[in-house]
């Protein structure tokens, strides 16, 4: 009834069933847990995005101050990008254009403008104000005018600092965390 040739390829059969079985377990195996990998790893809370930004309007002007990274070790800087956006045409405005400058200024350091810094002058002297930028914006609806700082942090080192911008009213801030660097 069964033949020794039967009964070794019965048993060959179970053996390279047996062997696809495991490959295919491990298979599943890897496989879940590379996709459990990928699933821990996705960034829900946005953790990893270190841009921080914070926007008002007061109807006219939308002001917004964006610092990246949020997070500044004591032996470098973070880079301050301060945004105007004209929401009004200025011929709408009559007389009531602000004064095109915006106040920045710094707790915890010191901001390296690069942006074309306030001047006046006094009795044919030019002063320039560090702390205080120049705003040239096109006149229609939606011109934006930016311009780029550094937060330079100053030691002793705080635990955190502050950035702020000043512009038509509009007062914005952003906190600065401040790490001293590992050594």
């Amino acid at each position: 009834m069964f033949s020794e040739k039967n009964v070794i390829n019965a048993i060959l059969n179970i053996n390279y069933i047996n062997n696809l079985a495991k490959k295919l377990t491990r298979f599943i195996l890897a496989s879940l847990i590379v996709m459990l990998a990928f699933i821990s790893c996705e960034d829900a809370s946005n953790i990893l995005v270190t841009e921080k930004e914070a926007k008002t309007s007061n109807g006219r002007f939308e002001l917004s101050l964006k610092i990246d990274p949020d997070i500044v070790y004591s032996n470098s800087s973070t880079k301050l990008i301060t945004s105007i956006r004209r929401s009004v045409h200025k011929d709408s405005l009559g007389s009531n254009e602000p004064v095109m400058k915006v106040s920045m200024g710094a707790i915890g350091g010191t901001l390296d403008q690069h942006a074309e810094v306030y001047s006046y002058t006094y009795n044919g002297v030019i002063y320039y104000e560090n702390e205080i930028v120049s705003v040239n914006i096109a006149d229609s609806i939606n011109a934006v005018w930016e311009g780029l700082a550094f937060f330079l942090p100053s030691l002793p080192l705080k635990d955190s600092g502050h950035i702020s911008a000043v512009f038509d009213g509009m007062n914005l801030t952003l906190p600065i965390k401040l790490v001293a660097t590992p050594e």
